[in-house]
């Protein structure tokens, strides 16, 4: 269980360990899997979604596990035209 405990660790919202542990146990992922899983972990942490609201969106690990949302890909926001990345900057300075 090294490998659940790996991803448990980079995981943000820390509930329901037991049914996250079941969900791991049933898909079996081997470290390459878990390795994955981390990487996915990381950039989905600086999504809006999971950010917003303290964290409010973000899927127990149970549930992140049994819709394979690892596989899921970054949304790519469209690029900013000169005078909105000007005005954004100002914004937040």
């Amino acid at each position: 269980m090294e490998d659940f405990e790996r991803l448990w660790r980079q995981y943000p919202r820390k509930v329901a360990k037991g049914a996250a542990r079941k969900a791991f146990t049933k898909i079996k992922p081997d470290a390459a899997m878990v390795d994955r899983m981390i990487q996915a972990i990381a950039w989905q942490r600086q999504q809006a979604q999971w950010i917003e609201n303290d964290g409010q969106f973000i899927p127990h690990l149970s549930t992140w596990l049994n819709q394979e949302r690892w596989d899921d890909e970054p949304m790519e926001l469209p690029a900013l035209s000169p005078s909105s990345a000007r005005l954004l900057r100002l914004v937040h300075e």
